[in-house]
């Protein structure tokens, strides 16, 4: 008899909590216009976290820096150019440094706030959605070996000296279990998978 009284007591508390884990499921829904704007600005953030990884970096090595127009495809941009005579150490490190700032944030978020998606939080929302778009797409031009030269995936291709496309698979793994943790937030594989993929890049700047 008390086992069974046990047994019931504990079915009535496990049961809430999978319900709440039920609600919590889907995605959570901007409600007001704020939210939209809270997200664009976690997305301008994204963006200017990545552009100061590289500047930091830069002057950390000694480098006076130009911003100079450059291309993608039809696509105009910019690039932060540093000058001069930048070794293979130096073009790995501050091509990567703004994927490394992103992958700082991203970790960030996901291990503070794992339930993201089931909750508003509009604005971290946009710094990791930035963070994850423009790695697939810097993936993505690694992969067709385009771009200018001054792009990251470019310079990070010709400090390691390997391909594009090895460059591209580096961006993209991360970005694919980010956003597989996105979804599936009790993961126990992904956060480290993801953190092994991100420490690599990191390592490869202290091989040379």
């Amino acid at each position: 008899m008390r086992r069974a009284l046990a047994f019931v007591i504990l079915m009535q508390l496990a049961t809430p909590a999978r319900a709440d884990e039920t609600l919590q499921s889907p995605e959570a829904d901007f409600r007001h216009v704020a939210d939209y704007a809270w997200f664009a600005l976690g997305a301008a953030s994204a963006f200017v976290g990545h552009e100061f990884g590289h500047i930091v970096t830069d002057f950390a090595f000694g480098k006076q820096i130009q911003f100079v127009p450059t291309k993608t495809g039809p696509f105009p941009f910019f690039a932060i150019q540093p000058c001069c005579n930048l070794t293979r150490q130096q073009e790995w490190v501050i091509g990567s440094a703004g994927f490394m700032a992103q992958d700082v944030s991203s970790e960030l978020i996901l291990w503070l706030a794992p339930r993201l998606r089931s909750q508003r939080h509009a604005f971290l929302k946009g710094v990791l959605i930035f963070d994850i778009g423009l790695s697939i797409g810097y993936a993505i031009t690694g992969f067709g070996n385009i771009g200018p030269a001054q792009s990251d995936v470019q310079t990070m291709a010709r400090g390691a000296g390997i391909q594009p496309w090895q460059v591209g698979v580096m961006l993209l793994v991360p970005a694919l279990v980010d956003t597989y943790r996105y979804f599936v937030p009790r993961s126990v594989w992904a956060p480290w998978v993801s953190i092994q993929s991100k420490v690599l890049m990191l390592g490869i700047g202290f091989t040379f």
